[in-house]
């Protein structure tokens, strides 16, 4: 992470930081009394996840699951749909989102169905309209108290926004599938906790057409990815953990070589070591640092290798008030190509600093805050993006059926290239009705 990146969120951070603590410094000053019903904070609780028995949807019945359905009907404003530099284009989208989720409630082990979809219309654009939709399963099996086995499967159907850096500029979004399985296998001895996954997801991108009637071909983006892991954790003392985690991927594409003659075939590895820190409920986080190498099998895409990092830290600086830290630092695919030099991108590292707040008004509305800065930096071609986010959001539950809400967001991207670079405004407004 570039000094520039550090220098762009380092006071965004300490801004938001310092003034919550100002303000629950003043709640606890001025005498203000926290309901009683949140007056112990629980482990791991904050004031979005906090049960709310007068709000949480209670769901159906069917033996022993639990169905939860829940659709949302959002309208939004977005200043610039196609995230350009000049030229913008705004126009109003609706967006009508089901969801059901069929949970078990059992002692042991534990089995849950999702399926949902995200069905959206522009006004004046509809060549952007689309129908995103996923389905998923996910289970735990308790072998025995101390041997875990866990899995999932899921399927998602999507379509790329127009901020990618991969995005191909075609007449309408690229529309693509995912395939992903997991399994994960944990055994605890003692105060030793071993655990070994495996990952798979299987990329599919359909063609796209132009302006001028041809067809992008991206089959030669299809890929599966392959990923295996295991990680070793010593529990220090109760809520508190070391641990060193190793991963190996394979990324095998569809195609022997792209449209351009370039095989992006790689395999890489990671290795971490981090802690994970409980204080009472409080304060509480994990940090990781560690390497991550991408090697590619063509000669034309340099090798992407450095240093990476992780932290999550949630505060909970007052029953009511919520601060949550995040940075991170990891690999990501790219087939981007410089348009001057003809040189081609190999991956690209991702690194991002941001901080949220959350804050209980009343019992029934609840406010939010975040802002983060973000560096896509390009292997193989001379490109540097920089991305910046801010917004604020509302929420306020009329019972445990329905809920309404409204947020603002920005965004904001500086590039080496000029063409990349934009700035986009969000208004949404959110109707959510739940069982």
């Amino acid at each position: 992470m570039n000094k520039r990146l550090v220098h762009s969120i380092l006071p965004a951070v300490l801004l938001a930081s310092g003034m919550v603590a100002i303000a629950g410094e003043a709640m606890a000053q001025s005498g203000i009394e926290v309901p009683s019903r949140i007056t112990d904070v629980r482990r791991g609780e904050t004031v979005t996840n906090r049960e709310r028995p007068d709000f949480d949807p209670l769901g159906a019945r069917a033996g022993s699951f639990i169905i939860l359905p829940r659709l949302n009907l959002d309208g939004e404003i977005n200043d610039n749909i196609f995230s350009t530099d000049t030229g913008e284009t705004g126009d109003f989208i609706a967006t009508i989102s089901p969801n059901v989720v069929v949970q078990s409630d059992w002692s042991n082990h534990m089995l849950r169905f999702q399926g949902g979809a995200d069905v959206g219309r522009y006004v004046d654009n509809d060549s952007e309209d689309f129908e995103d939709y996923d389905f998923s399963t996910n289970g735990r099996l308790d072998v025995l108290r101390s041997t875990k086995l866990r899995g999932g499967a899921r399927y998602r159907r999507e379509h790329e926004d127009r901020s990618s850096p991969d995005d191909v500029s075609g007449i309408e979004p690229t529309i693509f599938d995912v395939l992903s399985a997991n399994i994960e296998g944990s055994h605890t001895f003692n105060r030793v906790t071993l655990t070994l996954g495996g990952a798979f997801d299987q990329f599919d991108f359909d063609d796209v057409g132009t302006t001028g009637g041809a067809s992008i071909n991206n089959d030669d983006r299809d890929r599966d990815n392959i990923e295996g892991s295991v990680e070793i954790a010593y529990e220090i003392a109760p809520a508190y953990q070391a641990f060193v985690r190793g991963a190996y991927n394979i990324r095998n594409y569809d195609a022997a070589v792209d449209d351009n003659g370039v095989n992006r075939d790689s395999d890489g590895y990671e290795v971490v070591a981090g802690v994970s820190l409980d204080f009472g409920g409080i304060t509480f986080g994990d940090f990781f640092v560690g390497y991550q190498t991408q090697d590619y099998d063509d000669p034309l895409l340099s090798t992407a290798s450095g240093p990476v990092v992780g932290a999550d830290v949630t505060w909970n600086v007052t029953p009511l008030t919520t601060v949550v830290g995040s940075v991170s630092r990891v690999v990501r695919e790219s087939t981007s190509r410089d348009a001057v030099t003809g040189s081609f991108a190999s991956g690209r590292f991702f690194s991002t600093a941001g901080v949220s707040v959350d804050h209980e008004l009343m019992r029934n509305v609840l406010l939010g805050a975040d802002v983060s800065a973000s560096q896509d930096d390009f292997e193989g071609i001379n490109r540097t993006d920089e991305i910046y986010r801010a917004g604020v959001n509302a929420k306020y539950l009329i019972n445990r059926y329905a809920n309404i809400g409204g947020s603002y967001r920005f965004r904001m991207r500086n590039s080496d290239i000029g063409s990349a670079e934009f700035t986009e405004n969000l208004f949404l407004l959110r109707v959510q009705v739940q069982y």
